[in-house]
């Protein structure tokens, strides 16, 4: 006895498609889950390396009393500083705003925690409340994006009186 089999082309080409068309739908869902993974890796290493950045700013100067009294007379006064004191306050205030800017576009990309860049920009705000600090960026604000420029100036104006360092506080 023989049997005869036939083949139905058509219902295996549909199955085929439907096979098809399922690992499709399975390659985009883990390309999908890659591309987020991947996206969340870059904005934690976004925002560590923006922390290790202004920690590593606020840590030389800590480290250093001789450099913590002089960026603090710079924050107070721009003008009492002088040939290279005036070179070396410029940089110091120089690096910290380009932390500050590169925080500010990371923050414009996306890659900033909101949580996070909250303190990032108090911190911002804060340093700019003092009158050294506002000095500097009128004489150099002209190294900076007009987007940032725009951004900071906003700063400056909420920024109010100093206070980051305990001034206008009393003691008792």
């Amino acid at each position: 006895m023989r049997v005869l089999l036939v083949v139905n082309w058509e219902a295996v080409s549909a199955i085929g498609q439907v096979v098809g068309a399922a690992a499709v739908v399975i390659s985009l869902i883990y390309v999908a889950n890659e591309v987020r993974s991947t996206a969340r890796a870059t904005r934690l290493e976004t925002m560590r390396s923006l922390s290790d950045a202004i920690n590593q700013f606020f840590r030389t100067v800590a480290q250093d009393a001789e450099l913590a009294d002089f960026f603090y007379r710079g924050m107070q006064d721009f003008g009492a500083n002088k040939g290279g004191s005036l070179l070396r306050f410029s940089a110091l205030v120089d690096y910290l705003f380009r932390i500050y800017e590169d925080m500010y576009y990371q923050h414009l990309e996306g890659r900033l925690d909101p949580r996070v860049w909250r303190g990032f920009e108090a911190i911002m705000r804060d340093m700019n409340a003092y009158p050294g600090i506002q000095a500097w960026w009128r004489s150099r604000s002209h190294w900076f994006s007009d987007q940032f420029c725009k951004f900071i100036a906003e700063r400056q104006a909420a920024a109010g009186t100093p206070s980051l360092y305990g001034e206008g506080h009393s003691s008792e």
